[in-house]
């Protein structure tokens, strides 16, 4: 029995000290192309990333805050090309798109006009096609700013500073995915900051896809929903040019003829497209 016992005590000293290190070496802090890496291979890996030169979203949009609701469409492809659509009930037709030099957005409130400045910018880097492996390119001079926890698990946390603005990534050490997104954006009021959730991911074609997204800032909240994701489908240049004159929208969504405009209309920030 001594001998027994002996063994359950050399057992549990032995699971004792292991609990002690284990947490010590798994929490060792990575390097800013370890957490890429990690991001990648957990997507599907490069060779699956760059086969991947176009991508179509369709789902539903919400504006809890509002009581609004809809579908949304995007489309993006290579050459840092995207277009969003948004069919928001009570308030009409959003658009914003980038065709890989200009942007633009339009909307029933502000009517059409073209991005410059900041908004260009976030536009922009919005835009890059395959951006989980141009992420260096995107945020120069990412460093990693230590561990925090987002829904109960662990992240390491890669931050930027861009034109005076802090960006920060959330991944998750397991899993390696990006689950979080902050981004310090100017405002009347001085500087703010917005939040971007990444949920619910599931494979296409080889490639992991965030079907789930939520966005939260001081001005508005608003959740994406995605019904379907496709790859490699033929998308014209056009479409993603700001529409001129008369001419029909590349992307058209029909606006409810009777639709009131309400006076203090959602004005939608963030640029989800991939």
């Amino acid at each position: 029995m001594k001998t027994i016992a002996a063994s359950f005590l050399l057992i549990a000293s032995a699971a004792f000290a292991a609990a002690q290190t284990t947490p010590a070496a798994a929490s060792a802090t990575p390097t800013v192309d370890d957490v890429l890496s990690h991001y990648v291979q957990a997507l599907g890996g490069q060779a699956a990333l760059e086969k991947c030169t176009s991508t179509s979203e369709k789902g539903t949009f919400e504006v809890p805050d509002f009581g609004a609701s809809g579908p949304f469409e995007t489309y993006s492809k290579t050459g840092n090309k995207s277009l969003l659509t948004i069919e928001i009930g009570g308030f009409g037709t959003v658009r914003h798109g980038f065709d890989g030099t200009a942007g633009w957005s339009d909307d029933p409130q502000g009517g059409m006009r073209d991005l410059a400045g900041d908004e260009l910018a976030d536009a922009r880097r919005g835009s890059v096609y395959n951006a989980p492996l141009h992420l260096k390119e995107i945020y120069p001079g990412l460093t990693v700013k230590g561990g925090d926890k987002v829904n109960g698990h662990d992240v390491w946390v890669l931050e930027a500073s861009v034109n005076d603005l802090k960006h920060s990534l959330y991944f998750d050490a397991g899993t390696g995915l990006l689950v979080r997104n902050d981004d310090e954006v100017k405002t009347p009021d001085g500087k703010g900051t917005q939040t971007m959730y990444f949920q619910d991911y599931k494979p296409v074609d080889g490639v992991q896809e965030a079907f789930t997204i939520t966005f939260t800032s001081p001005q508005i909240n608003w959740n994406m929903k995605k019904a379907e994701v496709k790859h490699n489908e033929s998308i014209d240049d056009a479409r993603f040019l700001k529409p001129s004159g008369d001419a029909p929208a590349a992307a058209p969504a029909t606006k409810p003829a009777d639709a009131p405009k309400p006076t203090d209309s959602p004005k939608i920030s963030g640029d989800p497209a991939k």
